[in-house]
């Protein structure tokens, strides 16, 4: 797929079409990073917990509880190997 450079500002930028924004999960804040192939472009995820609340939501309206797979997958590294009762 070929595309241009545009102005912005006093920099250039691309135009990224939908299609690839919604194929490759782009939104918001991007990572850039320069490989020798050229430039690779990946999505930045958010912190792990930032959306715990939202999670908890979408689960509670789909009839699950705290105490069945609610809490799956929350635990990391840490709270797997090192966190003692």
């Amino acid at each position: 797929m070929n595309t241009r450079l545009i102005r912005v500002g006093n920099s250039q930028g691309i135009v990224l079409p939908k299609k690839l924004l919604q194929q490759y999960h782009l939104a918001g804040e991007v990572d850039l990073r320069p490989t020798p192939e050229g430039l690779l472009i990946t999505p930045v995820a958010p912190p792990r917990r930032q959306d715990w609340d939202a999670r908890f939501q979408h689960a509670i309206a789909q009839g699950q509880t705290p105490e069945g797979e609610l809490l799956e997958g929350f635990a990391d590294d840490f709270e797997e190997s090192e966190w003692r009762w």
